[in-house]
């Protein structure tokens, strides 16, 4: 019986032996995985103070240079030489010091103006090398981005040339993405290497710039500046031989990954450091385990299924599964006080995030509707043009558009006071919705200026659809105290076409045929 004791001890003691070095070993992959995380947070960190810093130094460039009276007159003039001479000596002292890359100038929507990379060649239409320029020229505002042009792949800033609120052009500061290869390489980095689509660049560079690159290692369809390593190209971090690898995705202006910053780090020291103080400390574990297994082997079992529970419960939680929470139990430790407090608070967070949901809600639909129409204002448009316009580019579908404003508005409000003149633009629009469909956008332009999106729509079923609102109004009649007012409406109706750029072309054209309208009578359509 005393050796059968003895054996069971034995092998009590393997087990635990046994337990202690594999649960050792996990620990330190734990812990590696833990630092190449530290590290691998620590190096985006730096990324983004980075990024955020060559945004704005070229950001802080770009505005004062779009702004300059000097640049401005340039562009008025058509007069190269006076901006060559302002710009080039900022230029030279920046690019000698590897502070910038490259200045260049446009006229709108998309012609090179000033190249300071290459002053000989200019007038030329670089809209299908340089989408961001015909963004900046129809959005009105800035950009900053990587992007791969024909001479490099670098970080941009594009700033608009505007001049009393009409867009002159459109100036370009960037940056080689090599500077930030230099820079990780200044913060101890043990390598850092920078990997490029080679698709990309085959398909934006000229043919002479991607000479460079082609000579560079080719790995899985990525050109490589600087060593190559076996790893995946993937965003995250890869622990190899006690080396941590952070990748750091690029993404350029149209949301697609060009490559990756690859920054090499070596934590051999601190994984030496690691398994010394793990040896020491498997040591004092096993001869506790040894001395207290027996005491503890029950505790842990009911501490765990207590825990377990909680996690359940806390998995629950986190996917929003309250209708799966169990119900409260007597409490009869400290561990059912805190399980039973714990699901007090999933069902006030059950309650914060309905209250939540719904006022997200509410607030996204006040954001973009007209405050005394209850249709969408301005900002609708200017927020979601471009979404639109590609689908229905996309589609393929045909779209009217109807720009419609009230004949003599200013008489009403002279003649019966804004109060009135604000009921009949609630009527009209609540007319007009009578003979629209649920997938048309009804947008309220201006005060007394409204647009139609009618997609579906060719441009004769526009013009049966604006005449039915025409007639209506014709015929609304509204009553303000004694008296009965009637109005009349003008439209002016186009259609999207395939060679339009944006939206804001077709309704532009529906503007255009609008104040036709006014010019022939009032209270009539036009296309």
């Amino acid at each position: 019986m005393k050796y059968k004791v003895y054996f069971a001890i034995f092998l009590l003691s393997v087990f635990v032996i046994g337990l202690t070095l594999y649960y050792s070993q996990q620990e330190i992959k734990l812990i590696t995985q833990q630092k190449a995380k530290e590290i691998y947070e620590l190096r985006n960190k730096e990324f983004s103070l980075m990024l955020k810093n060559k945004k704005d130094f070229l950001n802080a460039f770009a505005k004062f240079i779009s702004s300059s009276d000097i640049v401005i007159n340039a562009f008025l003039e058509n007069n190269r030489t006076k901006l060559i001479n302002f710009v080039k000596p900022l230029y030279t002292s920046l690019h000698e010091k590897d502070l910038l890359e490259e200045i260049h100038f446009f006229k709108r929507p998309a012609t090179s103006f000033v190249n300071f990379a290459n002053l000989k060649v200019f007038n030329i239409d670089v809209s299908k090398a340089r989408a961001d320029i015909l963004w900046v020229s129809t959005s009105f505002q800035p950009s900053t981005h990587f992007y791969i042009c024909r001479l490099y792949p670098g970080l941009r800033a594009t700033y608009p040339i505007i001049y009393k609120d009409r867009l002159l052009g459109s100036v370009s500061f960037g940056l080689h993405i090599k500077v930030f290869k230099n820079m990780f390489e200044k913060l101890n980095a043990k390598g850092v290497s920078i990997y490029l689509n080679d698709k990309f660049l085959k398909k934006f560079l000229l043919p002479k710039k991607y000479l460079f690159f082609k000579d560079l290692p080719l790995i899985n369809g990525y050109r490589i500046i600087g060593t190559p390593y076996l790893i995946e190209a993937a965003p995250g971090y890869e622990i190899k031989n006690n080396l941590v690898y952070t990748k750091i995705k690029i993404v350029d202006f149209f949301n697609e990954t060009i490559g990756y910053i690859v920054i090499k780090d070596d934590i051999s020291k601190t994984i030496n450091v690691l398994k010394n103080y793990m040896k020491n400390k498997m040591s004092i574990e096993i001869f506790s385990y040894i001395t207290i297994i027996a005491i503890l082997f029950l505790l842990f079992i009911w501490i765990f299924n207590k825990i377990n529970e909680m996690k359940k419960i806390l998995s629950l939680i986190k996917n929003q599964q309250f209708d799966k929470l169990p119900p409260k139990q007597k409490e009869k430790d400290e561990l059912d006080s805190f399980r039973n407090s714990l699901l007090d608070v999933a069902q006030t967070i059950k309650t914060y995030i309905s209250l939540l949901t719904q006022k997200v809600e509410d607030y996204s639909q006040k954001a973009y509707k007209d405050g005394l129409t209850n249709i969408f204002n301005r900002r609708f448009l200017k927020e979601k043009a471009h979404e639109l316009f590609l689908k229905y580019q996309l589609s393929d579908t045909q779209v009217g558009i109807i720009m419609l404003d009230i004949d003599d508005f200013k008489k009403i409000n002279d003649t019966y006071g804004h109060d009135v003149g604000d009921m009949v633009l609630i009527r009209l629009t609540e007319e007009i919705k009578k003979h629209i469909r649920k997938d048309d956008f009804f947008i309220r332009y201006g005060g007394e200026e409204f647009l139609l999106i009618l997609p579906n729509s060719n441009i004769q079923t526009t013009y049966t659809i604006a005449e039915k609102i025409r007639e209506a109004i014709q015929n609304l009649k509204i009553k303000a105290g004694d008296k009965t007012i009637s109005f009349t409406i003008s439209l002016g109706i186009s259609e999207i076409r395939k060679t339009d750029k944006n939206l804001f072309e077709a309704i532009k054209r529906a503007d255009e045929k609008l104040y036709k309208a006014k010019r022939n009578g009032k209270n009539r359509v036009e296309f």
